[in-house]
């Protein structure tokens, strides 16, 4: 577990799932200590050890805002709040009930990650009185010094939220715009089950883009490093050239593990330098997502 700090006051802490580089957590080191997203139910530890490395104790903890429900963005949670028992959880209202009672999310990310969902873990369920369900209007949280919007920006999944740090013009783009891994200096689109949607992702992008930040971070898993307006071209591009290319590579083999490998070696293609189950992890995810996405189950 590794942390960084990305401008004053925001900290970067790596969860470290499969490698380290690929999955993390942002903490705002403000009035009111606040955490955007909870990383894996594995992670729990490592979070709360990178709060302390970054001077915040885990009980101070005021705020956590979950992008939205997958495993690996929501799993700690309910640890954090067993640290911080007066802990605010902000979650879309439509998968609210998902963070209270997991079981279905658990046994539908089982399914979608088979054997990669043991480094990953089942979480606990957060208790209903700490759950702050935000409908698509999203919500501003009050933190200190600055404010957070949560944005409504669906595509990778449907409740999905973007952060959006006005007054440093930061903008935290979780999965909604996609992944970059920038020891392979590699985009990739945010395609996975059950509900990824090109359309819905594109308008995302064309509605996260008159922000025009100054910075843009993300879950997977790091700052955007060139001028930001590249990332929002960048990733419009890469989503529609994915999609073609993964139904033109399924056609031809006409097989979905064919079309994995091959979306692993020619269109993934970061291991080297990464672990080789972060190819393997992301070109299954994508490829179930782009043909799901195209009725092609």
């Amino acid at each position: 577990m590794s942390t960084s700090q990305i401008t004053d006051g925001v900290y970067r802490i790596d969860i470290e799932l499969f490698d380290s580089g690929f999955s993390s957590v942002y903490l705002f080191d403000d009035e009111e200590p606040t955490l955007i997203d909870a990383g894996t139910a594995t992670s729990a530890d490592s979070i709360k050890k990178g709060l302390t490395d970054c001077g915040v104790d885990p009980s101070d903890l005021q705020h956590l805002v979950l992008s939205h429900i997958h495993v690996d963005h929501s799993g700690a949670a309910s640890a954090l709040v067993d640290a911080a028992p007066d802990l605010n959880v902000y979650i879309h209202e439509m998968t609210a009930s998902h963070l209270t009672d997991p079981d279905t999310l658990i046994e539908s990310s089982k399914r979608a990650m088979g054997d990669y969902f043991d480094l990953i873990g089942e979480q606990d369920p957060v208790p209903e009185e700490n759950v702050i369900p935000v409908s698509n209007d999203g919500t501003t949280i009050d933190i200190g010094t600055n404010t957070l919007e949560m944005l409504y920006a669906p595509g990778h999944s449907p409740d999905h939220f973007a952060v959006w740090d006005p007054e440093r013009e930061f903008l935290f783009a979780a999965e909604c715009l996609g992944l970059y891994l920038p020891r392979a200096d590699r985009w990739l689109p945010p395609a996975t089950l059950p509900n990824f949607d090109v359309d819905q992702i594109a308008d995302t992008i064309d509605h996260l883009r008159t922000l025009d930040p100054e910075h843009i971070a993300f879950l997977h898993s790091g700052t955007w490093p060139r001028e930001p307006a590249a990332a929002f071209d960048l990733a419009e591009r890469e989503l529609h050239r994915f999609d073609e290319r993964i139904l033109d590579l399924h056609e031809a083999t006409n097989s979905r593990e064919a079309t994995k490998q091959a979306v692993a070696t020619e269109l993934v293609d970061v291991s080297p330098p990464y672990d080789d189950r972060v190819e393997s992890f992301i070109a299954s995810l994508i490829t179930d997502g782009y043909l799901k996405h195209h009725g092609i189950e």
